[in-house]
């Protein structure tokens, strides 16, 4: 059996994917969003509202993406239209949807852009040429912005059918927030996610690489508060074909075993699925990653959801949804129970029975 325990078995683990999927079903809105909650409150609380955005439900369909039965297919074609409907002009991305009032309030980013062309390619739907676009978004140390604005390096208007709605107001917000040049660690392990590991990217691996041998993860994002979620983003992007960040899987690995409480937990359900799929991402199963099982097992609630727990930052502040909770467990869950091979085949390419990591062995 994966992980440590005795008292994990398939049919459990099972029940409670398939429980999970069904809520996630029904939650499901009719042109295919999941949705995003928005709250004063990191408790996200009874001042919390509905804020549509594409994100939350681009990182759904990646929780998602090992279940394949048809709820989840059809959970699958319908969010895949919705972002299809999101893009605009050369493959871009804002945060709020085209259905929230404060849609053009800021630019088009690379957290969405990228996350969602990811997610969009690996289910085979086409995606304009964006790749000029995004690496136009570089500073001078070949590291991502997170915001997509004109600049010095960015393509002609029209050359290759890279014309977008600027939008001078968005870009205003931004300049005057001074976050015109924001530089996030989560955002470009996001980038590399979706551009994978080139020339074009070893700078940006360098400096995520950096970031964990120096210690820096508490600081180096401004919108993703614990350090967990910095992990997961990077061990997606490893498991995903980034074997250069291989470099940092010990120190990353490590940390995350020694941030467990005694309950079995990271802290909250969402952190806990961040903490087991970034073990098994980085493929080292550890009897951390069983015990967090057992916790979400225990944590998981009637209507098969779990809890709303914020994951991100904006000017709310803060972010998430039962949706986005839900579909973290159904990965952790769902990854935990499959043979190595499976997941391989699945498209986790970095991960191989003998690959030297630990065992992810069938249930």
């Amino acid at each position: 059996m994966n992980g440590s325990s005795t008292k994990l078995d398939a049919a459990e683990l099972e029940h409670s994917v398939s429980r999970a999927i069904d809520f996630l079903y029904e939650s499901q809105l009719p042109y295919g969003e999941f949705r995003t909650y928005a709250s004063p409150d990191q408790e996200m609380g009874d001042q919390s509202r509905f804020d549509s955005s594409p994100f939350v439900t681009s990182l759904v369909l990646h929780c998602v993406s090992t279940v394949d039965t048809p709820r989840a297919q059809e959970m699958r074609a319908r969010a895949l239209g919705f972002l299809q409907e999101e893009m605009e002009g050369p493959g871009l991305w804002r945060y709020w949807s085209s259905r929230n009032r404060r849609h053009k309030l800021l630019p088009p980013d690379l957290d969405d852009t990228c996350c969602i062309s990811f997610i969009l390619k690996s289910n085979h739907v086409s995606v304009p040429p964006n790749r000029d676009i995004i690496l136009a978004n570089r500073n001078g140390d070949g590291i991502f912005y997170t915001w997509v604005v004109p600049r010095s390096t960015s393509p002609s208007p029209g050359a290759g059918g890279l014309d977008y709605d600027v939008n001078p107001e968005a870009v205003l917000t931004v300049v005057l927030s001074g976050a015109v040049d924001n530089v996030d660690c989560a955002v470009n392990a996001n980038v590399l996610l979706y551009l994978g590991e080139s020339e074009d990217t070893k700078k940006a691996v360098d400096y995520l690489v950096g970031m964990v041998l120096e210690g820096k993860e508490n600081g180096c994002s401004d919108f993703y508060p614990d350090r967990l979620s910095f992990y997961y983003m990077l061990s997606r992007a490893y498991c995903h074909g980034v074997l250069s960040l291989e470099s940092i899987a010990l120190p990353v690995t490590d940390r995350v075993s020694r941030s467990q409480v005694d309950d079995g937990s990271f802290g909250n359900e969402l952190l806990s699925a961040l903490a087991i799929c970034t073990l098994l991402d980085f493929g080292r199963v550890t009897p951390a990653a069983g015990r967090a099982v057992e916790h979400l097992l225990r944590a998981q609630r009637e209507d098969g959801s779990w809890p709303r727990r914020a994951m991100f930052l904006g000017p709310a502040p803060y972010y998430g949804s039962e949706e986005l909770t839900t579909a973290l467990c159904v990965e952790a869950l769902a990854r935990y129970r499959m043979p190595a091979s499976a997941q391989k085949a699945a498209g986790y390419s970095a991960l191989s029975p003998d690959s030297g990591h630990g065992s992810i062995a069938s249930l």
